[in-house]
C-alpha cells in the first residue's frame, strides 16, 4: 500500500524510484550534441553523442509523440502480455517477421576451416605453400605429423563435435576475431540456436536496462521478443524472463555486444544477484562488418549498413545516445508515446542484424 501511495503522490510509473533517477540524469547527462562541421576526431570520447540535426529533430519528434499519445495507456499503445518471471512480473512485446537466418552447412563450414594450414602454430603463408606442394591439403592430412599431429587432431576432434566455443578459442589465438574462419564456425549450429541480442539503456555505465531484445528462428520466420520496462523496479523481473531464453546449445548474435550488451547484462545480473550463466558461442557482427565493409561505407554503424545493403531508411527513429532521454519523458509525465520510437528503434536493430548476419555469409562464400 505504501508503494501504491508513493506511485499515486508522483503520478508517475516507478514512483520515487524514478523521480531519484530523474534527479540523477539531470545532474549528470552522458549525451554530447555536436556541431555539424565537428569533425570526428573533435568528438567526444567515452561520451555519448548525437549530431546537431538529429538532436533538433528527435525533439521534434518527442514533442509530437507526447501531443499524439496524450492520455493513452501503455498497453494500448504498446500491446503485449505480463509475464510471471523468478523475479517478479514485468512486460513482453512479442512480433514476428517472415525471414530466416543464412550461415554454412556443417560440412563446409569444416572443409573451410580444416583447409587453413596456418591454423596450426608454426605454419605460415610460406610453410603452408610449400605443403599444398606436397599434397597437404587440409588439417586432416597432417593427422600423424610427428611436429604438427597433436594439433590436427585437437581441431579435427573439434570439427567433428562442432565446439564452437573451442574453434573460436582456437582460431582467436591465431588469427583476428574477425576472421571468416570465426563466422564460418557459425556453421555448426542450427537456424534455431542462435539468439541475437540487442538492449537499451538508461546511459553508458551502471544505469538500468529499460528494454532487452532477443530474436530467434521459429519455422520461416523470425520472432522478436522484447522485455519493456514499465517501470524501472521492473528490470530484475525483464533479466529473468531473458534468461529463460538461454538454455540449450545456445550462440549468440549482436553488434558491438562482446564490448557492450553482453558485459552489460552481466553487470546488470550481478547488481540483484541473480545467479546465470549467460556464456556461450558469441558472433560479433560489428567486427565482421568493419573487416567486410570499412572501404566502402562512410562508417560502420548499424544505420548506415541498413542504409548501404538493405535499403532501409528509418522514419522518425530515436539516437541511440537520446533514448535515455526519451524513457525520462515517459517516466516524468506517464505519457507512453516516447517509448513508441525506442521499442521499434530495438525492433528494427533486430532484424537488421540477422540480415547483416546473413549478408557477411554470402560475402564471403565464393
Amino acid at each position: 500500500m505504501k508503494e501504491m501511495s508513493e506511485r499515486n503522490k508522483n503520478h508517475t510509473p516507478g514512483g520515487h524510484i524514478g523521480r531519484r533517477l530523474r534527479e540523477s540524469l539531470e545532474r549528470a547527462s552522458d549525451v554530447v550534441v555536436i556541431e555539424r562541421d565537428q569533425t570526428t576526431a573533435a568528438r567526444p570520447f567515452a561520451a555519448a553523442w548525437v549530431d546537431y540535426r538529429e538532436y533538433h529533430e528527435a525533439q521534434r519528434l518527442k514533442s509530437e509523440l507526447l501531443r499524439r499519445y496524450r492520455g493513452k495507456a501503455l498497453e494500448d499503445v504498446l500491446p503485449g502480455e505480463e509475464v510471471r518471471t523468478a523475479r517478479g512480473v514485468c512486460y513482453r512485446l512479442v512480433s514476428r517477421n517472415a525471414s530466416r537466418l543464412r550461415t554454412v552447412d556443417p560440412a563446409e563450414a569444416g572443409r573451410r576451416i580444416l583447409s587453413d594450414l596456418k591454423l596450426l602454430y608454426g605454419v605460415g603463408e610460406v610453410t603452408e605453400a610449400s605443403m599444398k606442394r606436397q599434397g597437404i591439403g587440409t588439417i586432416a592430412d597432417l593427422a600423424d605429423h610427428p611436429r604438427f599431429g597433436g594439433q590436427a587432431r585437437s581441431i579435427l576432434k573439434m570439427v567433428e563435435e562442432g565446439d564452437t566455443m573451442g574453434l573460436l578459442d582456437w582460431i582467436g589465438r591465431g588469427f583476428q576475431k574477425s576472421h571468416p574462419l570465426a563466422l564460418f564456425s557459425s556453421g555448426f549450429h542450427r537456424e534455431e540456436d542462435f539468439i541475437l541480442i540487442d538492449i537499451e539503456t538508461l546511459g553508458m555505465f551502471q544505469r538500468p536496462i529499460i528494454l532487452l531484445g532477443l530474436a530467434r528462428v521459429h519455422g520461416n520466420e523470425i520472432r522478436v521478443e522484447q522485455y519493456l520496462l514499465r517501470r524501472i523496479d521492473e528490470e530484475p523481473a525483464a533479466l529473468a524472463g531473458l534468461l529463460t531464453h538461454l538454455g540449450g546449445r545456445r550462440a549468440f548474435v549482436t553488434y558491438n555486444g562482446r564490448t557492450f550488451d553482453i558485459p552489460y547484462i552481466r553487470e546488470r545480473l550481478a547488481y540483484y544477484g541473480i545467479r546465470a550463466n549467460i556464456e556461450g558461442p558469441h558472433f560479433d557482427v560489428l567486427h565482421f562488418s568493419r573487416r567486410a565493409w570499412r572501404d566502402c561505407v562512410p562508417d560502420c554503424k548499424l544505420t548506415t549498413l541498413e542504409h548501404c545493403f538493405l535499403g532501409i531508411r528509418r522514419e522518425d527513429d530515436v539516437p541511440s545516445a537520446l533514448v535515455p532521454e526519451f524513457y525520462e519523458s515517459y517516466m516524468r509525465t506517464g505519457n507512453p508515446g516516447p517509448l513508441v520510437p525506442i521499442v521499434e528503434h530495438n525492433r528494427r536493430d533486430l532484424l537488421t542484424l540477422a540480415s547483416l548476419f546473413s549478408k557477411l555469409h554470402e560475402e564471403w562464400q565464393p
